[in-house]
């Protein structure tokens, strides 16, 4: 069983995660004691996103822009239900928490904001079977590609807002433009970290979240450099 979670109610590392002017259309909490620490899954106007809670309290999460889903099929057996979330890599998302009526709303949700942000129509298809139980399946096509996407994210260029890195860490977006100015700082700021202010400290996380979701920085550079920006913030 889940629960409809109100965007207030969300912890403040996971509204972090959030682009500016990006919105959740559906937000789903676990209920399940047993299940022990919490587990959010969001479908928002431009991305699917999981989080889980870990041991110190914070989330992992786990993020698939539109153009990163393959598929994604709800199973209901007589015994147990599963949506599973296979991305274009290969990788599945397992969800095992979610009931019927759930899942419904989560890839109704989900088609609508793929096809409010495709290039091509997702297909939704249900199945029920006597034996087998009942199926819904959602599938992207060969061709879908995502539009501009719809919020006012940095856009992938020299003069963007980056994280700060280290100067021997330094990446190249995928345009090939170097994120750090000809002094060897990095965009982000001139400044030493101590002096930024909370807002500059925001946006070096939405920059550097861009930089993950478009495959420039793996998960672990990712996770890196995302832990001490966190660290200055005061929440």
């Amino acid at each position: 069983m889940a629960e409809d979670v109100a965007g207030s109610s969300m912890p403040q590392d996971i509204l972090n995660t959030f682009y500016s002017g990006e919105n959740p259309l559906c937000v789903m909490q676990n209920l399940r004691e047993v299940q022990g620490r919490k587990k959010i899954l969001i479908i928002s106007d431009q991305r699917l996103m999981y989080f889980e809670e870990n041991a110190t309290g914070m989330y992992d999460d786990t993020l698939y822009a539109f153009a990163r889903i393959d598929s994604a099929v709800f199973h209901e057996g007589k015994k147990s239900a599963e949506l599973k979330i296979a991305d274009t890599d290969g990788a599945v998302l397992k969800i095992d928490w979610l009931l019927h009526e759930e899942a419904e709303r989560v890839l109704l949700t989900l088609q609508s904001a793929m096809n409010d942000l495709g290039t091509a129509l997702v297909s939704l298809d249900k199945r029920k079977s006597m034996f087998s139980g009942e199926e819904w399946t959602l599938k992207k096509p060969v061709d879908y590609l995502t539009k501009t996407v719809k919020s006012d994210a940095p856009p992938m260029t020299e003069s963007y807002v980056a994280p700060i890195l280290p100067k021997d860490e330094a990446v190249a977006d995928e345009g090939g433009h170097e994120l750090f100015e000809e002094s060897g700082e990095p965009v982000c700021a001139s400044a030493e970290r101590e002096e930024m202010d909370q807002d500059t400290v925001r946006e070096c996380l939405k920059a550097l979240r861009t930089l993950y979701d478009n495959h420039v920085l793996t998960e672990e550079q990712y996770r890196k450099l995302r832990l001490p920006l966190l660290e200055m913030l005061d929440i």
